[in-house]
């Protein structure tokens, strides 16, 4: 057994991480973000689908004004996972947020850490190697050199501002958790890649998989996004090792393996999306607010240092409230990196491969592409071009770690290089300063619970959710009212009940109601033969019982909402939503994947 080491560097690097975040330290919470109140209240109804049973939550409660909507079928749960954690162990849900964006940004500076490690002493091995006495001499300077080089590439990851617009202006949860994804996601697939089928391939290909599917399930454009910045990386090293020895046919077999292995662990979420994402109305998810076209980047925007706390409501970008730059350090960096590039000691190609890949990423953010987003339709999905930033932010961070080893005598010893590095780390943090800042406000209790959905769709009525069954549009239903009322009061994971019942044919008194994250019913005392509105959505999962006998459900003609006819007496009603054949299917197979994953990593590496 290896005895564990404790990496100073790596400590110095967590610590200087967390200035950044010290808004997370503070009381209260930053709810007018953009999305700031939707990270709260969708984690909220995350976890009362998960205190009613659901392991895998598709159902949120009190969307459309109490009629609930299939939201985690849409929204990747893997963020939400990662929070429900703290709330299980005893957090408040806002806490709970806080304490995931913390875990982000620390897991993001370590994978940058070691991926800038990783590149440096990638082709510094074959180097130091072979060139005698003095290089093994001189080994354990030139290390330092490389993790101090590390530690400024994670500090510039974590200081950037787009890193502290997802944080504080637009507080959205999966966005910014996704930065801490992306190191990792290239590390391991570097490896798999660079090390192709030499002994341990199958760690590193089940590694590799786990880390794309994770992505993956943490943000639903990661598809869209993500996954085109692992295929570029795939093509260049393989183009490389075609140039150097053939054609690698075991390593191209490997990385379609992991790719592979990721869309079926992926397939949970994408499967239903597909097929029952028909059943609702999308059209609100990629038009107005959130039409691409009205979100492109201009080029002054990159370098602007503006800061505000607006959005991005200006067409022509020069009023929009919120900042796109890419950070003074980063920009400084990445032109340097041009003139360094082709007299780099070290890491030459991957610095080749970001400055093409970091300049890839401008153009598709700016009106120039325009003609790239209408002819690949599927790309609206991302709304909002500058959401790119997060990929820009990770390349130039990783490329700026690789300048800046290349760029002073990091490779000679002596304190000059190690001063230049701890300078160039400080800077990294002094420049993004005035913009680690949130507009913060208590944490009321009508926050964590149901009327945070009701007030914000009360101040947005456009932003409904609506099914196909939905023949009008409606901005209250027979629960908004329970809402509203002084005296509402919400147990964790509940809704309100008053209301969630109504006789639409015949006679009849409800004398009982109750609601859950993902189930509903109740009591009904029926003086005639009739029919019965349950005021939730109707959508393929939900099954109805009446006295534990299964019966047939049916929208309603208005709402969309379930309904059921009932013989005369009393009669117990239950409703859940469940898993569907399609569901079924796509857990089956991820279930089947994660067994061959977890197999692949555990499986026992042969001697050399």
């Amino acid at each position: 057994m290896r005895r564990m080491r404790l990496d100073p560097y790596l400590i110095l690097l967590l610590v200087l991480v967390l200035p950044s975040l010290a808004p997370l330290a503070a009381p209260g919470y930053w709810f007018d973000a953009h999305d700031g109140r939707h990270s709260v209240f969708f984690l909220q109804m995350f976890d009362a689908s998960i205190r009613d049973g659901a392991l895998w939550p598709r159902w949120a409660l009190h969307h459309n004004q109490g009629l609930g909507y299939p939201t985690f079928l849409i929204q990747a749960p893997l963020g939400f996972y990662g929070a429900e954690i703290f709330v299980l162990l005893g957090a408040t849900i806002t806490t709970a947020v806080k304490l995931a964006w913390l875990a982000g940004a620390l897991a993001g500076a370590w994978g940058m850490y070691r991926l800038v490690i990783a590149w440096l002493r990638g082709e510094a091995a074959n180097v130091w190697e072979n060139t005698g006495g003095m290089a093994r001499l001189l080994d354990g300077v030139r290390l330092d050199g490389v993790r101090l080089a590390a530690v400024a590439a994670g500090l510039i990851y974590t200081y950037l501002p787009y890193h502290f617009v997802g944080l504080y202006v637009r507080g959205a949860l999966a966005d910014t958790l996704l930065l801490a994804w992306l190191p990792w996601l290239i590390l391991v697939f570097d490896r798999l890649l660079v090390r192709g089928a030499v002994p341990g391939w199958p760690r590193r290909l089940g590694v590799a998989a786990l880390v794309l599917a994770g992505a993956l399930l943490t943000h639903a454009f990661a598809l869209l996004s993500i996954a085109p910045l692992v295929i570029t990386l795939v093509l260049f090293r393989l183009i490389q090792q075609w140039r150097q020895r053939g054609f690698p046919l075991r390593t191209t077999l490997l990385a379609g393996a992991a790719g592979g292995l990721a869309l079926l662990l992926y397939a949970v979420f994408l499967i239903p999306l597909l097929t029952e994402g028909q059943y609702l109305d999308q059209q609100v998810y990629v038009s107005n607010t959130y039409d691409y076209r009205n979100h492109f980047v201009q080029l002054g925007q990159f370098f602007s240092p503006f800061w505000g706390f607006g959005y991005s409501d200006d067409p022509a970008g020069a009023n929009d409230g919120m900042s796109f730059q890419l950070g003074s350090l980063a920009v400084i960096l990445a032109i340097a990196a041009l003139f360094v590039v082709r007299r780099a000691l070290q890491a030459r190609a991957e610095m080749t491969y970001l400055l093409v890949i970091g300049g890839g990423l401008l153009f598709v953010m700016s009106p120039l592409s325009q003609p790239l987003w209408e002819a690949i339709p599927p790309l609206a999905v991302i709304q909002f071009p500058w959401r790119l930033l997060a990929l820009a932010g990770f390349v130039f961070s990783a490329l700026g770690g690789l300048v800046l080893w290349n760029l002073l005598p990091s490779s000679l010893p002596g304190p000059r290089a190690e001063g230049g590095l701890i300078v160039m780390s400080l800077l990294a943090m002094l420049a993004s300063y005035p913009y680690i800042q949130a507009q913060i406000s208590p944490v009321e209790p009508w926050r964590e619970d149901g009327r945070a959905v009701y007030q914000f769709e009360r101040e947005h009525p456009d932003m409904f959710g609506y099914t196909v069954w939905v023949t009008a549009p409606f901005t209250t239903t027979v629960l908004s009212a329970a809402f509203a009322a002084p005296d509402y009061v919400e147990h964790q994971g509940d809704a309100p009940t008053q209301g969630r019942l109504e006789i639409v044919r015949g006679e009849g008194r409800v004398t009982e109601s109750h609601v859950g994250g993902s189930s509903a019913g109740g009591s009904v005392e029926m003086s005639t033969p009739g029919a019965v509105r349950l005021n939730v959505y109707y959508f393929p999962g939900w099954a109805v019982t009446v006295d534990g006998q299964p019966v047939e459900i049916a929208p309603d003609p208005v709402f969309g909402a379930i309904q059921f006819d009932l013989p005369t007496g009393s009669h117990r009603i239950d409703a859940r939503f469940g898993e569907t054949p399609v569901r079924m299917i796509a857990m089956l197979i991820s279930a089947v994947a994660l067994a061959v994953c977890l197999g692949l990593v555990l499986w026992p590496e042969r001697e050399k």
